[in-house]
C-alpha cells in the first residue's frame, strides 16, 4: 500500500519538512514542502546554550508541521537534528521539551551521519563518479570525498553560515577567510580532492544557484545547475560590495538569507581556491532527502522480505 512519510530536518538556521508519497513499486513523489527560518543557533555563543526565544520559534514551527502532517495522514514521521542541537549543552532539555509540546522525538545525528545523508542525497539524484560534496548549514559544514562513486572520507567542521556570521560580526572578510582556510586545513585527507569538482548541498548552495540565474527559482529548478569558479567569485564580490541594507534586493537573493550569505559562501570560496576546482554543481536535495532514501530502502526491504 502507498505510504506517506514526513521527514523533518532541524538545523541551525531553519527547520524543514517534506511529506513524501511512497508507491508500492518504490517510486516516490514530494507532495508537500514546508520551511521556517528559526535561527536556532542564534546567540548560542561560546557557552553553547540554546536560547529561550530561539527554542520557542522552533516549537511554534513544529506545532504547525504536526498539524500539516496529521492532515496529510502521514503514517511515519522521522525527525533529525543537526549541529545546533548536537553542540548545545542543554540539548537534552530541549529535546524533551519538544517531545512534550509537539510529540515529535528528534534523533540528534552525528556529523558523520549528516555527511552520509548528504552523500545519499547527492548520489541518488546526480551522477557523481569523483568529487567533493560540501554541505554548509547554519552551524557546520560537512565534507564528503567521493571516488569511483563511493564515499571514501567524511569530515564535519564548525563552519556554518550562522556560526561564522556571529563569530565575525564587525570583523573583516579577510579575517573570516583566514579562519575558514585554517579550519579546512585540519582535514587531513583534503589534498586528495585536488582538482575535483564540488557539489554543494544546503541553503547557501541553493542561493548560489538563484544568484547565478539572477532570479528566484524553485529548488527543483536549480538542482543540477553547475556554476563555474569565475562566476562563483563574481557572485561573492557582488554580495560583498552590496551594503547589507540593500543585499536582499540582489536578483535571486532569498531575503531571509541575505544577512548570512557571505559566511555561507565562504567555505565554498575557500575550497575552490585551495583545491583548484573548476565548478560547483548545486544539489537541492539535502540531509532530509538522504534520510528519506534510507527510510524508503528500509520499507522496501521489509516489504520484499514479507513476500
Amino acid at each position: 500500500m502507498e505510504k506517506r512519510i514526513a521527514v523533518i530536518d532541524l538545523g541551525s538556521n531553519s527547520v524543514r519538512m517534506t511529506i513524501n508519497l511512497l508507491h508500492d513499486n518504490g517510486d516516490w513523489e514530494v507532495i508537500m514542502k514546508k520551511r521556517s527560518t528559526v535561527r536556532l543557533s542564534e546567540g548560542m555563543g561560546l557557552d553553547k546554550v540554546l536560547k529561550e526565544e530561539a527554542m520557542c520559534r522552533v516549537v511554534d514551527a513544529l506545532k504547525e508541521f504536526c498539524v500539516l502532517a496529521k492532515l496529510d495522514s502521514c503514517q511515519t514521521i522521522v525527525a533529525i537534528a543537526t549541529a545546533a542541537v548536537r553542540n548545545a549543552v542543554n540539548r537534552d532539555i530541549f529535546i524533551d521539551r519538544v517531545y512534550r509540546e509537539t510529540g515529535i522525538h528528534f534523533d540528534v545525528i552525528s556529523g558523520e551521519d549528516e555527511a552520509y545523508y548528504s552523500y545519499l542525497a547527492v548520489t541518488k539524484s546526480i551522477p557523481v563518479k569523483n568529487g567533493l560534496v560540501f554541505d554548509t548549514g547554519g552551524g557546520s559544514t560537512e565534507l564528503i570525498l567521493i571516488k569511483n562513486g563511493h564515499m571514501v572520507h567524511t569530515a564535519s567542521v564548525p563552519l556554518g553560515a550562522v556560526l561564522l556570521t556571529e563569530k565575525f560580526r564587525g570583523r573583516s572578510q579577510a579575517e573570516m577567510y583566514r579562519y575558514v582556510t585554517m579550519i579546512l586545513g585540519t582535514v587531513d585527507w583534503l589534498d586528495e580532492a585536488q582538482g575535483l569538482d564540488l557539489y554543494g548541498v544546503g541553503g547557501s548552495a541553493k542561493t548560489l544557484g538563484t544568484l547565478s540565474l539572477k532570479e528566484m527559482k524553485s529548488v527543483d529548478e536549480v538542482h543540477g545547475l553547475s556554476v563555474p569558479v569565475n562566476k562563483v567569485s563574481a557572485i561573492y564580490q557582488k554580495v560583498y560590495s552590496t551594503p547589507l541594507s540593500l543585499r536582499q534586493n540582489i536578483p535571486g537573493m532569498e531575503k531571509s538569507r541575505a544577512d548570512i550569505i557571505l559566511a555561507g559562501l565562504m567555505p565554498l570560496t575557500a575550497l575552490m581556491n585551495m583545491l583548484g576546482s573548476k565548478k560547483c554543481t548545486v544539489c537541492s536535495h539535502g540531509v532530509k532527502e538522504g534520510v528519506f532514501f534510507r527510510v524508503r530502502d528500509e520499507i522496501l526491504k521489509n516489504e520484499w522480505e514479507k513476500k
